[in-house]
């Protein structure tokens, strides 16, 4: 497991000393998105088929801690990523897909008008789920597992406010270290996302 210690350090001190101004600030809000994931490294070009990508859903709420910091909580899933080849003439298949359950401190510029681009940083906890398989034209054996760990997150987004009450966000998250090198290994995830926010 790795992850930046110093970005925690500073993300847990902004949240210690940013003042809060509940006039200025709504008190919450709740969003849904979707998009895309790519894991780098899974394919190394030795397979007869690899995708190293899948879709992706992220559901999280938040609340403005001001009109620069906002905590955010989140739940993604990623579906199935797969690669398969033939080695000493056995088929083999593997497939992985993924829970994520994040903590998430934004920092974003102040809002002079409808659009605010942020940062952000954080850690997650992971969940991978495996499945191999081996197939050498007769018999067809499979196994599956689990693994679970602790990751660093961070990411750029953009947001659009359509009303006061909904806006439009789109996202690029970077997960750091994601995997155990015990099972496929540890592996950096990008992922390009976009979705409606409601605030409350």
């Amino acid at each position: 497991m790795k992850f930046n210690k110093s970005a925690l350090l500073l993300s847990l001190a902004v949240i210690a000393y940013t003042p809060t101004h509940a006039a200025q600030a709504q008190p919450g809000y709740l969003g849904i998105s979707l998009g895309q994931a790519t894991v780098d490294d899974f394919c190394d070009g030795s397979e007869t088929s690899c995708d190293d990508s899948a879709g992706t859903l992220r559901i999280h709420g938040g609340t403005e801690l001001n009109g620069l910091a906002n905590l955010e909580f989140g739940y993604r899933y990623i579906d199935d990523i797969e690669a398969s080849g033939v080695y000493g003439g056995v088929g083999l298949a593997a497939a992985v897909n993924g829970h994520f359950v994040d903590a998430t401190l934004q920092l974003g510029m102040p809002e002079t008008g409808p659009f605010k681009v942020f940062t952000k940083a954080g850690l997650l906890l992971w969940r991978l789920n495996y499945e191999v398989a081996a197939d050498n034209g007769f018999i067809r054996v499979s196994e599956s597992d689990s693994d679970s760990g602790v990751a660093f997150r961070t990411g750029l987004g953009v947001s659009y406010d359509v009303s006061e009450t909904v806006r439009l966000r789109a996202d690029w998250d970077y997960l750091v270290n994601v995997g155990d090198d015990d099972e496929l290994g540890e592996a950096d995830i990008h992922i390009f996302s976009v979705g409606p926010e409601f605030r409350f």
